[in-house]
C-alpha cells in the first residue's frame, strides 16, 4: 500500500529511521554496529513483551527439528549425513524469526501470534534442506501447494508483516535448493540452472539496492511482474525431479526468460522509479494477503525486529 494510503506502524517508522541513519553514515562500521545492537535490543524487548508468541515459536522450531531427525532416521545414509546441515538451517530460521518477532503484527500495527499462514510458509522453509539433496516431484508440488495455501490462509486470518515479507525469501531459497538438488542428480542442464539462478539473484539484488539505497521497498509492480510464469518454472522442477532432463531445461529456461522479459517491461515504466508508488513496508504486497511465489523478489527480512 502506498505511503500516502495508510499510516506506517511504529515498527515500520523505527526501521525506516534506523535505515536512514545508516544511509547518512554511508554504512560505516560504527553505524552498522549501532544498528545491529539497537535491533537486538528491540528484539529482546519485543520478546519479553510477547511471551506467548515466543513460546509458540520455540515449540514450532522444536517440532521441526524433531521432524528433521525422524525423517533422517527413516531414510538412507545420505539423509542421515545431511541432518547436521538441516538442523543448522532450522536453527538459523529460528534465530531469524526471533530477531524479527516485532514484525508479527498486522498492517495497522496490531500484534498477532504465529498462525496457520505462517505455519504453511515455515513448512516450505523446512523443505529447503530436503530439496537441496534432491527435489522429487512430490516435494516440489508440496512446496507449491504450501505457497498457494499460505496466501489463502493469510487472507482469512490477516497477514503479518513478517509472514508477508518472509515469503519471497522462502520461495527464492526453495527454488535455489531445488535447482541444486537437480544438478546433483544431473536431471537438468547447467545452462537452465544458470538462467534461473540469474533471475533469482537479479531480483534479490534489485530489492537490496532499492531498499538500502532508498530506505524504501521495491516497486511492487516490478516484483510482481513475473507472477504468470511461476507454473512454468514449477513444472520444470517437477520434470527435473521426474528425470525428464530436456523438458526440465526447456521449461525452467523458458520460464526464466519470460520472467526477465516481464520484469524488464515493468522497470521501463516511467513510474517504476517513483518512490511515491512503492509500498511503505519492506516487501511488495497488497492489502488482500500475501502475494504468490512469482510475485516476490524480496530481500531477506531486514526490517530488524520491528
Amino acid at each position: 500500500m502506498p505511503d500516502a494510503a495508510r499510516e506506517l506502524t511504529e515498527g515500520e517508522r523505527w526501521s525506516r529511521e534506523q535505515l536512514e541513519l545508516l544511509l547518512k553514515a554511508r554504512f560505516g562500521p560504527r553505524a552498522v554496529a549501532s544498528f545491529l545492537v539497537s535491533s537486538q535490543r528491540r528484539a529482546n524487548a519485543e520478546r519479553a513483551a510477547r511471551p506467548l508468541t515466543a513460546r509458540r515459536m520455540r515449540a514450532w522450531m522444536l517440532a521441526g527439528a524433531v521432524a528433521h531427525a525422524a525423517f533422517a532416521a527413516a531414510r538412507d545414509h545420505d539423509a542421515r549425513r545431511g541432518l547436521p546441515a538441516a538442523l543448522g538451517w532450522w536453527a538459523a530460521t529460528w534465530l531469524m524469526l526471533d530477531w524479527h518477532i516485532g514484525m508479527l503484527e498486522t498492517e495497522d500495527g496490531r500484534p498477532r501470534n504465529l498462525g496457520p499462514a505462517d505455519a504453511a510458509t515455515l513448512a516450505r522453509v523446512w523443505m529447503v534442506p530436503l530439496a537441496a539433496r534432491g527435489a522429487g516431484p512430490r516435494l516440489c508440488l508440496a512446496a507449491w501447494a504450501t505457497d498457494g495455501l499460505d496466501g489463502r490462509l493469510a487472507r482469512a486470518t490477516e497477514p503479518t508483516r513478517l509472514g508477508r515479507d518472509l515469503e519471497g525469501l522462502v520461495d527464492t531459497c526453495f527454488a535455489a535448493a531445488a535447482l541444486r538438488g537437480a544438478r546433483r542428480a544431473n536431471t537438468i542442464p547447467p545452462w537452465a540452472v544458470a538462467g534461473e539462478l540469474a533471475r533469482l539473484g537479479g531480483g534479490f539484488v534489485y530489492a537490496l539496492v532499492v531498499y538500502f539505497g532508498q530506505a524504501r521497498a521495491p516497486d511492487p509492480e516490478v516484483t510482481r511482474a513475473a507472477r504468470l510464469t511461476t507454473p512454468v518454472r514449477v513444472a520444470g522442477l517437477v520434470a527435473a525431479g521426474s528425470g525428464h532432463r530436456r523438458t526440465a531445461g526447456a521449461l525452467v529456461a523458458g520460464g526464466s526468460a519470460w520472467s526477465l522479459a516481464t520484469v524488464a517491461a515493468a522497470l521501463a515504466r516511467p513510474s517504476a522509479g517513483d518512490p511515491a508508488q512503492w509500498s511503505a513496508t519492506l516487501a511488495p504486497s497488497g492489502t488482500s494477503g500475501r502475494p504468490s511465489a512469482c510475485q516476490r523478489s524480496s530481500p531477506p527480512a531486514i526490517d530488524q525486529a520491528s
